[in-house]
C-alpha cells in the first residue's frame, strides 16, 4: 500500500503551461511539474531531465530541462517536432564535461559544449542501427555506445509469443539484437561486440515478447566500462546483467535471469526488466529493478555487493516508494555527490505517483517531482556542480521618472519575461519574483529570480542594494585592440572580477576578482589573442553582474 510521507514538508507548484512565457517566436509549452520538498535545504545543484509522453494528445512541448535546485528553470530546449512521440531522451553531463542526449529524429547521439551548441555527433557503424539508450564518454575520451544487429532466425520452435506468450514463432523472424561499439577520440571504431555471438535465444524471459515475426530480443540499456577495463550491460528482455570480458569478448559473468550465476545471499526477490546499471565508487553494483514481473510486482532502486569469484550477490541497500508500485519501462538510479541518492521511476502502474525522488541513504525523502498524466523521463540526473560557468544573463533595476524598471543586458535578439512581457526593460508593478529567458546555445537561458518585496523601494532585492547601472562601467577605447582600459564606480567597498565573454557565451578572458575601495577605478585587461569582433564585458560583484557590449578590432 502507499506508505504515509511523515514530517514536515512544503508543496508548491511551478507551472510552465502555453501562455506563460509567450513570445513571438517560441512559446515554452512545458509539462507542468510539481515539487513536494521534504526538506528544501538538501536539495541542491541542479536537475537534468527530459520529459516526454508517446500517448496522444500531445499538449505540451517535448523538451530539455535544467532545474534549479528548487525546481525553477534554468535552461530549457523545445525541439521543433516536439508535439509527436518523443524527440529526445538522456539529456545528461558527461564526466569530461559535454552534455550529450539521444535525437530521436536525426538517430545518433548528439554532443554539445557548455554553451548548449551541437558541437558533434556519433552514431553507430557497419550498418548498425544506433541504439537510444546510453552513450558514455571514457575517462580516455573513447566512446561507448549500443547498436542493434537484425539476424533472421527460424523460431517456430519457440512458443513464446502472442498474449499468453504460447504462440510459436515465425520460421523467418526478424530478431534484433545488441550490439556494443567503442570509438576512440577521433571516432575510429576500436572494438564491437555482438550479442547474436554469445547468447542463445531461449535466454529471452517470454513475458517481453508479443510478435512472433519482429522481435526486440535483447533490448540492452545501459552499458558501463568496469573498473577493470571490462563491459558491464544491463539487458531488459534477459532480466539479466551481463559482464564482458573488453580483451576476448567472452562473457565473464551473468547476473540474474534464466542463466544467472549467483547465489542471492539475502534477497529473495528476482530483479525484472531493471535500467542503468553502474559500478559505484565503493565497488558495488547499483540500478533501477523496474519491477514489472516480480512476484509480487514493486519497483526499487537497489545495490548489490558481487563476490565475482564464489558467485555470491549481498543486497546492500534498496529503496522502495510504494510496495503497490512497479515501472512498465525507463527509469534510473543516480548517485549524488552529497551521498544522496536521485531515483526516477520511469513510467509507473497508477497516476498520482511521482515520477522522481531524491533520497538520503537512510531513505528518508529530500523532494518529489510529479508529471502530468502519462509523461514519463527515460533518466533524470543532478549534479551538484557543473564543469563550466553558466553564463546567466544579468538583470539590474533603474528609475526612470517615478516609475521603476527591471532592465535585461542588452545584446539579446530575444527576451522572454515571466510577465509574458517580450522588451528588454519591463515596469515593475507589484512584488512578487521575476525573470528572464535569453537565448542560450540551442536553447534559452533564465536570469536569477529577482524578488521585489516592497514596490516603495523596488531596487533593493531582498535588502541588497542593486548593482550598479550601466553608467558605472565604461570602456576606452571601444573599439579596443591589444588591451582595454575600464572605468568603473562602486557606492561601496567591494571584491570585483571582469570577464570578457564572446557572443555564444563562452568566456576568453578574465581580470581575477579584486576588493577595491568605494569611488572610481581605473584597470588595463589585456585581449592579446582576441580574435576581432563583438564581445560583452562582465562586471562581477556581491551585488550582481553588469554588461556592456566591447568591439574588438585588429591591430593596427
Amino acid at each position: 500500500m502507499k506508505r504515509l510521507v511523515t514530517g514536515t514538508f512544503r508543496r508548491f507548484f511551478l507551472l510552465l503551461a502555453a501562455g506563460c512565457l509567450a513570445s513571438p517566436g517560441i512559446s515554452q509549452n512545458l509539462p507542468p511539474l510539481s515539487f513536494v520538498f521534504h526538506d528544501s535545504a538538501a536539495s541542491q545543484g541542479y536537475y537534468f531531465l527530459s520529459p516526454y509522453t508517446n500517448t496522444p494528445p500531445f499538449i505540451y512541448n517535448h523538451a530539455q530541462l535544467i532545474l534549479d535546485n528548487l525546481g525553477r528553470v534554468v535552461f530549457y530546449r523545445v525541439f521543433p517536432k516536439s508535439n509527436s512521440p518523443n524527440a529526445t531522451i538522456d539529456f545528461k553531463l558527461q564526466p569530461e564535461g559535454h552534455i550529450t542526449y539521444f535525437d530521436i529524429n536525426r538517430n545518433k547521439h548528439m554532443i554539445m559544449d557548455s554553451t548548449f551548441t551541437v558541437v558533434d555527433s556519433i552514431e553507430c557503424l557497419h550498418g548498425f542501427i544506433t541504439d537510444q539508450h546510453d552513450l558514455r564518454i571514457l575517462p580516455n575520451h573513447h566512446y561507448l555506445l549500443f547498436g542493434t544487429e537484425n539476424r533472421i532466425m527460424n523460431l517456430s520452435s519457440y512458443h513464446y509469443f502472442g498474449i499468453n506468450h504460447t504462440t510459436p514463432g515465425a520460421t523467418n523472424a526478424q530478431v534484433m539484437g545488441v550490439v556494443i561499439q567503442e570509438f576512440d577520440e577521433n571516432k575510429t571504431l576500436v572494438w564491437e561486440w555482438k550479442g547474436h555471438d554469445h547468447y542463445s535465444f531461449s535466454d529471452v524471459d517470454p513475458v517481453w515478447l508479443f510478435s512472433p515475426s519482429k522481435v526486440d530480443w535483447t533490448h540492452a540499456n545501459a552499458v558501463e566500462q568496469d573498473g577493470d577495463g571490462n563491459i558491464l550491460i544491463s539487458l531488459r528482455h534477459f532480466d539479466e546483467i551481463t559482464k564482458i570480458d573488453h580483451a576476448s569478448g567472452n562473457i565473464l559473468w551473468r547476473f540474474g535471469g534464466k542463466q544467472n550465476q549467483f547465489t542471492f545471499l539475502n534477497d529473495p526477490t528476482r530483479f525484472t526488466g531493471q535500467h542503468d546499471v553502474r559500478r559505484t565508487a565503493s565497488g558495488n553494483l547499483s540500478f533501477f529493478d523496474n519491477g514489472q514481473y516480480t512476484n509480487p510486482a514493486v519497483c526499487r532502486a537497489v545495490e548489490y555487493s558481487l563476490d565475482e569469484n564464489a558467485k555470491t550477490s549481498q543486497l546492500t541497500w534498496e529503496y522502495i516508494y510504494d510496495s503497490n508500485m512497479y515501472s512498465v519501462a525507463c527509469g534510473n538510479h543516480y548517485y549524488i555527490d552529497n551521498g544522496n541518492h536521485l531515483v526516477d521511476f520511469g513510467f509507473v502502474n497508477s497516476a498520482g505517483l511521482p515520477w522522481m525522488v531524491v533520497v538520503r541513504p537512510d531513505k528518508s525523502e529530500v523532494m518529489e517531482i510529479h508529471y502530468p498524466a502519462g509523461y514519463i523521463s527515460y533518466r533524470a540526473f543532478n549534479y551538484l556542480t557543473l564543469p563550466w560557468q553558466l553564463h546567466r544573463p544579468a538583470v539590474t533595476c533603474r528609475r526612470i521618472g517615478s516609475q521603476y524598471y527591471l532592465e535585461a543586458e542588452e545584446g539579446h535578439p530575444e527576451y522572454q519575461w515571466s510577465t509574458g512581457d517580450t522588451t528588454a526593460m519591463i515596469p515593475i508593478a507589484d512584488t512578487g519574483d521575476y525573470w528572464v529567458f535569453v537565448p542560450y546555445g540551442s536553447g534559452y537561458i533564465s536570469s536569477e529570480h529577482v524578488r521585489i518585496t516592497d514596490p516603495l523601494t523596488p531596487c533593493f532585492f531582498a535588502g541588497v542594494p542593486p548593482v550598479p547601472t550601466i553608467q558605472a562601467l565604461s570602456v576606452l577605447p571601444n573599439p579596443a585592440s591589444g588591451s582595454m582600459h575600464i572605468a568603473f564606480a562602486l557606492d561601496t567597498g567591494s571584491p570585483v572580477s571582469f570577464a570578457l565573454v564572446d557572443r555564444m557565451g563562452r568566456e576568453r578572458c578574465r581580470r581575477a576578482e579584486e576588493r577595491f575601495a568605494s569611488g572610481r577605478h581605473e584597470i588595463r585587461m589585456n585581449l592579446a589573442g582576441i580574435e576581432p569582433g563583438l564581445y560583452f564585458l562582465r562586471m562581477n560583484t556581491p551585488f550582481g553582474t553588469t554588461v556592456i557590449k566591447v568591439a574588438v578590432k585588429s591591430p593596427v
